[in-house]
């Protein structure tokens, strides 16, 4: 018996199999480099822009700097003012645009009070206390009743 000729596969547009291997090596190491330094730059970005981001109280956690700074000034304040008390609330919004965001923290370090911001018209009316966290008030209608750290207690004094 003769044997039958086996047949091969024809590679007429592929130089070899092993040139094909080497291609989809190539393209898959190109792709892992790529994302590599798209990561890289992502991760660089982020680390150098750290000091700014702590800054801005919309990216705030508990624990934060800030945050703690911010609880340094309101936490003697709320031993002095009953519960359930009207209180505007003033900060230095540095960067300029975030004094919402303090007064945010503010009403979320403060509970059991109504927060209000200082510079609503209604303040005066509505507010029985006033907590000044760096933006150094002075009013005819504020009376100064107690330093706090970084900032100050007042009353409202109505006429």
């Amino acid at each position: 018996m003769r044997p039958r000729s086996v047949e091969r596969p024809d590679f007429a547009g592929v130089q070899s199999p092993a040139m094909f291997r080497r291609l989809v090596l190539g393209l898959l190491a190109a792709w892992a480099t790529v994302g590599f330094v798209e990561e890289m730059q992502r991760a660089v970005g982020g680390y150098d822009e750290r000091e700014r981001s702590r800054a801005d109280p919309w990216a705030w956690h508990y624990g934060s700097a800030p945050e703690v700074q911010l609880e340094r000034c309101v936490a003697p304040a709320r031993r002095l003012i009953p519960a359930h008390s009207a209180v505007a609330f003033a900060s230095a919004a540095l960067p300029p645009g975030n004094a919402v965001y303090r007064r945010m923290w503010a009403a979320f370090l403060l509970p059991a009070y109504d927060v209000l911001p200082v510079d609503d018209p209604a303040a005066p009316l509505l507010a029985d206390y006033v907590i000044d966290c760096g933006a150094e008030m002075r009013h005819p209608w504020l009376v100064p009743l107690r330093d706090l750290p970084g900032g100050r207690l007042f009353r409202v004094q109505r006429p």
